[in-house]
């Protein structure tokens, strides 16, 4: 494609620059990037020279710096040498504290999508819509859907197929996004949770059952697979130790022992289903030993993390200490083999999205992103596609990809101001100038007093009133857990 037709192709896509910006919302303060190079994320391009005039929580401009108009009295931040790309999304967290929400922004993570959730994150995502609260917009699920007995406390508990369509309603009717099922489901459990929440315009997000199976799960058209759940005990080879096992905890050291031709054709299905993956493969480079353990509890991010978590992340009292040495040495050799799952995932059309799992043991909020990206550009993504994955692709796949995802006009102001192209190398994401989120510009020294404000108190033994109590899940039996929540 010409330069000239990728221009007008962006140009119909991004929207036209408005002559006078400031006459869409005369009464807000407006905020302009001026002469930035612009990574929009709706294609593998870097828009050169570009300005983008932001009033309230809205892009309401972009177009070439020489043509686009300013709003007189906006407030002007200098793009030359710089790029702008869409806020980050984390699309598999577990937050239980508002003292995590400094950790996202700060490291550009402007909408999280909340894998268990309760009251307390529904309360939160109203604050923050309403501009009460300064954090990135939640999805969430509600309580985690399982058999019996569940593995979380907290989670809704679900045995008689007859009793799916009033869990569904009722998570509807809290204002829950989407249900997140769980390992301990049966068959035709399962499946009249699907049916029901077909019937509602919910959508299934979540673990493959191990009474269910992956193909089943991707025949019902669940929306996500998370930590790709299922695909080893579907692709084991005909000789695996494993063999004839499908238990999903013993199925995370089976993974030197699958057969490339099964998941190439599961990752098909995924494909031609429409069913997206959700590989969160940080969470299981954190399964390591006491000794490594030390060394993660010595990151210095750590000084960041809310006292309950660290207490909970604790060799004394994590659940990766009661794993014996050979598990962990099994879990962390198929680092490699998850990584060539995905790309054979990729390879097959089928979608990914970037998510962390934050909350389980060293993955931490908003830094943790940072990693899975580089580990999904590992697994064969281009910066691109990778980016895509916590942007334009996540807002796609939550069906809101005419509110954020992407720099255009009209679109939610979350973005991130950066030092380098992103495109060229994905670190360069976390090269941050500073953070927009919702309109609200956050240069990147006002970041770092946030995170330095939560180290002071933490340092002093406080916590935030917010901190999870009760409600989290955290002490669930989790020598009996699987990989998440």
């Amino acid at each position: 494609m010409t330069a000239t037709l990728l221009h007008l192709a962006l140009t119909l896509a991004l929207g036209s620059p408005a002559a006078d910006p400031a006459a869409l919302l005369p009464d807000e303060p407006s905020v302009a990037f001026v002469g930035v190079s612009v990574v929009p994320m709706s294609a593998n391009t870097v828009l050169a020279d570009q300005t983008v005039v932001v009033q309230g929580d809205r892009i309401v401009a972009l177009g070439p710096a020489a043509d686009t108009v300013v709003p007189e009295g906006a407030t002007r931040i200098d793009g030359a040498g710089r790029w702008l790309m869409p806020g980050l999304a984390d699309m598999h967290v577990h937050t239980w504290s508002t003292d995590d929400f400094p950790l996202f922004l700060a490291n550009g993570v402007t909408t999280v999508r909340n894998m268990f959730g309760s009251e307390m994150q529904l309360m939160w995502r109203r604050q923050i819509e309403a501009g009460e609260l300064l954090g990135p917009t939640i999805i969430t699920a509600g309580p985690i859907i399982d058999g019996d007995p569940p593995v979380w406390p907290g989670s809704a508990v679900l045995t008689d197929p007859a009793q799916a369509e009033a869990v569904v309603l009722e998570q509807q009717q809290a204002g829950y996004d989407f249900l997140k099922v769980y390992a301990g489901l049966k068959l035709d459990v399962y499946d009249a949770l699907v049916a029901a929440a077909k019937a509602h315009h919910m959508r299934c997000m979540g673990h493959v059952p191990d009474a269910v199976g992956i193909e089943h799960v991707i025949a019902a058209g669940q929306a996500s697979i998370e930590h790709l759940d299922g695909f080893a005990a579907a692709a084991l080879a005909a000789d695996s130790p494993f063999a004839g096992k499908t238990d999903s905890r013993l199925m995370l050291r089976a993974w030197k022992h699958l057969d490339d031709a099964r998941l190439s054709e599961l990752a098909a299905r995924c494909a031609k289903n429409g069913v997206w993956n959700c590989p969160t493969l940080v969470v299981l480079e954190k399964w390591v030993g006491p000794e490594a353990a030390a060394a993660q509890m010595a990151r210095p991010e750590m000084k960041y993390v809310t006292p309950v978590l660290l207490d909970f992340w604790k060799p004394e009292n994590s659940y990766l200490t009661r794993l014996p040495a050979e598990v962990l040495e099994q879990v962390a050799g198929g680092d490699a083999d998850r990584k060539r799952c995905v790309g054979i995932l990729h390879k097959a059309g089928a979608r990914i999205l970037a998510g962390t799992d934050m909350g389980n043991p060293f993955v931490v909020a908003g830094f943790a992103l940072h990693e899975e990206l580089a580990n999904l550009v590992q697994a064969g993504l281009s910066p691109y596609e990778a980016l895509r994955a916590a942007t334009s692709g996540a807002a796609e796949f939550m069906g809101a990809g005419d509110e954020w995802g992407v720099v255009a006009t009209g679109r939610r102001a979350d973005l991130l101001l950066l030092e380098g192209n992103p495109l060229e190398d994905v670190r360069n994401a976390a090269r941050r100038v500073g953070v927009m989120v919702r309109g609200k510009w956050l240069a990147q020294a006002e970041l770092q007093a946030q995170l330095d404000e939560l180290a002071a108190r933490f340092a002093g033994g406080d916590a935030s009133e917010a901190e999870a109590g009760d409600e989290s899940p955290s002490d669930a039996k989790a020598a009996d857990a699987p990989v998440d929540r």
